[in-house]
């Protein structure tokens, strides 16, 4: 930018000059980034928060807190983006309702899909082991309470405020760092998608994320979530 704005010094760019050059370069090797393996929010810690008031009893929170979590869990068990998420839709033909878990079509094209691939389904699962985070709890719960004030009866997610509509992806995703946020007194951190990593270092096979997040290799599971992982661990 500077090179661009400001004349040559001896006739060499700012940013190529010998100088610039040394001084970033001292700059690093004396502040070098720091580099953490997974996020720094504490995906336990979020949901310890989700366990207790003001989002538990669930049947009394209210509507903002009631969508939080609803859509908190949603995007945790599931490892979707938030357009898939904001994609889905309710009522025959949309979804099936299993012992297991929920099953959702997601309608038109997600962003990982291609002419081999698409229109993959998005399990949401059930929890049997603690009812207070189970998804499939809180999805009905939550639609059966916001059922007169949803605008459009075929999407799931709508506006925690009058009039109620809609949301886009850009909402859930505000949605998910409010979340995160409620559970820390200090907001002065990034807050990035955790949940792949976390359920690997869990425990969970690699095999089981990729189906989860429908993606058809480790290529973007290792790129994004695991940059600073030896592969071979995944071997």
């Amino acid at each position: 930018m500077l090179s661009s704005l400001l004349p040559p010094i001896d006739n060499v760019p700012i940013g190529q000059h010998p100088y610039i050059i040394k001084l970033l370069r001292g700059v690093f090797n004396s502040r070098p980034p720091k580099v953490n393996l997974v996020s720094e929010w504490d995906l336990q810690k979020v949901l310890d928060m989700l366990q207790k008031s003001p989002f538990e009893p669930l049947l009394k929170a209210d509507i903002k807190c009631l969508t939080y979590k609803g859509v908190f869990l949603t995007a945790i068990t599931t490892f979707r983006r938030c357009s898939d998420i904001q994609a889905m839709r309710i009522g025959e033909g949309f979804v099936n309702v299993q012992k297991k878990g929920l099953v959702f079509l997601r309608p038109g094209l997600s962003k990982q899909d291609r002419p081999n691939h698409y229109g993959t389904n998005i399990f949401v699962p059930y929890f049997e082991h603690n009812k207070k985070l189970d998804p499939k709890r809180a999805i009905p719960i939550y639609l059966k309470r916001t059922e007169e004030i949803r605008k459009d009866e075929g999407k799931p997610f709508s506006s925690t405020v009058k009039p109620f509509k809609p949301v886009t992806s850009k909402t859930i995703s505000r949605w998910l760092v409010n979340t995160i946020k409620m559970a820390y007194e200090n907001t002065d951190f990034k807050v990035k998608a955790i949940g792949p990593s976390w359920a690997l270092f869990n425990g969970a096979s690699i095999k089981s994320i990729l189906e989860s997040a429908d993606w058809s290799t480790d290529t973007t599971f290792i790129k994004f979530y695991l940059r600073n992982v030896d592969v071979k661990v995944l071997s």
